[in-house]
């Protein structure tokens, strides 16, 4: 099925305004934290991705949009450690016991 959408263009030549349009909803706010945080790791990772088709001989064809869909972000983020996450698994540090 052919894409529709006219603004398409605009997205891939604007991929910073798609990657945030990519944030998911409904999910925990630290998720949300860690894919805005992730921004620049990620166009750099797409832009070696290009580099490597091109190296290889080949048009850098890979569109953000597709890079974006195959992006193992759950992977990565249960890879880390509750604390990397943002989840407070435990007493508050801020929390003192006097005995």
């Amino acid at each position: 099925m052919p894409n529709t959408n006219p603004w398409q263009y605009w997205l891939e030549e604007t991929p910073s305004a798609l990657y945030q349009a990519k944030v998911p909803g409904g999910i925990s706010p630290s998720f949300v934290d860690y894919w805005q945080r992730q921004q620049s790791r990620v166009m750099g990772q797409y832009q070696g991705a290009l580099g490597g088709q091109a190296l290889g001989g080949q048009p850098p064809s890979l569109r953000f949009e597709e890079f974006l869909g195959e992006y193992p972000w759950s992977q990565r983020w249960y890879q880390m450690s509750p604390r990397q996450r943002g989840l407070n698994m435990g007493l508050s540090p801020s929390l003192q016991w006097n005995v």
